[in-house]
């Protein structure tokens, strides 16, 4: 039961994360940079709904042991009353947006994008239930399908020449198909009820993780901010490329591991089951990152030119930057899903809001020296943070600092191997194609080669049952 949680969660976002890929890469075919710069610009505000809405309130809930229909129905009409005011309140900012970038077709646009806000909040209790209930199965369907469904209807209005406008609709039409799969294909038990005793006691774990998933949201998206308002919409179009193809493994390997371990170290109650769950997901979670980024590093250059046209081609050096930086901010997510386990939610704010507040105050002080400088900038930071995270994980549920040192490196310095095998390849070969073909073959039977041969250990924790 517990390999296929990890399993059908790891299928739901790589899933997902997949399908928007492909999308977005016939869009950028259709679309033009500054296209795709124009919604990447508005990326810090629209990545605030989920936050906003939920508030940490499902992660709140799912710590509990056996939580009723009356806190879900609690949690949901919550979220449905911050999903609207947020649409509201996104509407009533537009203007303001739209004069601070000083592009006027950002107004509507924003306008629009907030009515994902009201899906959302639609959908975030009875999600919460099926993750609850280890529904993550139904969950990958459903996910899967809305994000099908709504990038065919962008595909077509792209097609038919409604410029930007395709990308409004592929947030906004997910955020809708998803509530709507949800209605469904699963049983809601909803009743007219709110248990406003309970929903302070949630709130009491909720509201500190509120304020870090703010400050984490921002941070990922302060690239495109600081390129839209300082530079021009193509390069921000660039980076709001990049992040895509970088935030596309590397954020379904962290939420997929991460939802999947959460849930189950939650329901383990005795300690040593807690423990394994927890070895379990970080050697899993950092054998997975490293895979993922090594790889892409080393066919960066033959991935984005056999995807993109020639335009697109300025994507490369933002995509091995962003692919460095994720290598490490997501071990970061992990550190906080241990102190939330712990109940140290205060904690969990104050790293993140100490640590991605270093990294806006870095983005707009070192604007003026280039992306590169503040890409790197960012590792050093998340590095920094993780390594202190770590030491304070250790005195939370038994698990050293140096065993989690120790793991990373090891995962680390096995696909790093691997990549430099399959880059060596991908330099030899001249055609885009065959390049990356090559580079893709030879990095797999590399890793797996180098596991066989060196990573037994961690494929012996990954394996523990």
């Amino acid at each position: 039961m517990k390999q296929r949680t990890y399993i059908w969660s790891a299928i739901e976002r790589l899933g997902v994360s997949g399908i928007s890929l492909l999308g977005n890469v016939v869009l950028a075919l259709l679309l033009s940079p500054s296209d795709f710069g124009l919604i990447a610009m508005l990326g810090v505000f629209t990545s605030l709904v989920y936050a906003l809405i939920d508030c940490g309130l499902a992660d709140a809930l799912l710590r509990e042991e056996a939580p009723s229909n009356r806190d879900f129905n609690t949690l949901f009409y919550f979220n449905v009353a911050i999903g609207l005011l947020l649409w509201l309140v996104f509407v009533a900012l537009a203007p303001m947006v739209a004069h601070f970038f000083a592009h006027p077709e950002l107004q509507p646009i924003m306008s629009v994008l907030g009515a994902s806000a009201l899906f959302t909040g639609l959908s975030i209790s009875q999600a919460a239930r099926l993750r609850n209930q280890l529904h993550f199965q139904k969950l990958a369907f459903i996910g899967m399908g809305a994000i099908a469904l709504a990038l065919l209807v962008a595909v077509v209005m792209a097609w038919r020449g409604c410029g930007y406008w395709a990308l409004v609709e592929l947030q906004v039409g997910y955020a809708a198909f998803y509530f709507l799969f949800l209605l469904v294909g699963s049983h809601w038990s909803l009743r007219l009820e709110f248990d406003l005793p309970r929903f302070k006691q949630l709130w009491q774990f909720g509201a500190n993780l509120l304020l870090s998933t703010i400050f984490t949201q921002v941070t990922q998206n302060i690239l495109a901010f600081v390129l839209g308002k300082f530079y021009n919409p193509m390069q921000a179009g660039y980076m709001g490329q990049a992040q895509k193809m970088q935030q596309a493994p590397v954020n379904a390997i962290e939420g997929s591991i991460s939802n999947a371990g959460y849930v189950l170290a939650a329901q383990s109650w005795q300690p040593e089951e807690r423990q394994r769950s927890l070895r379990r997901s970080f050697a899993l979670l950092t054998l997975s990152l490293s895979a993922a980024c090594c790889g892409l590093l080393s066919v960066s250059a033959p991935l984005v030119t056999s995807l993109f046209p020639e335009r697109w081609q300025p994507v490369i050096p933002y995509l091995r930057l962003l692919l460095c930086w994720g290598l490490v901010y997501p071990l970061n997510g992990y550190m906080m899903m241990v102190f939330k386990l712990a109940g140290r939610t205060a904690l969990v704010r104050n790293v993140q809001i100490i640590e991605k507040s270093v990294i806006v105050a870095i983005a707009l002080s070192l604007s003026h020296l280039g992306i590169p400088v503040m890409i790197l900038s960012f590792v050093g930071v998340s590095l920094v943070s993780l390594l202190v995270c770590m030491r304070w994980a250790s005195q939370y549920e038994g698990i050293s600092w140096r065993w989690y040192v120790t793991t990373w490196l090891h995962a680390l310095a096995l696909m790093a191997t691997a990549g430099f095998v399959a880059w060596m390849v991908t330099r030899a070969v001249m055609a885009s194609w065959f390049s990356l073909v090559a580079g893709l073959v030879t990095f797999t039977v590399a890793a797996w080669a180098f596991l066989a041969l060196a990573g037994k250990p961690l494929l012996r924790v990954i394996r523990s049952t």
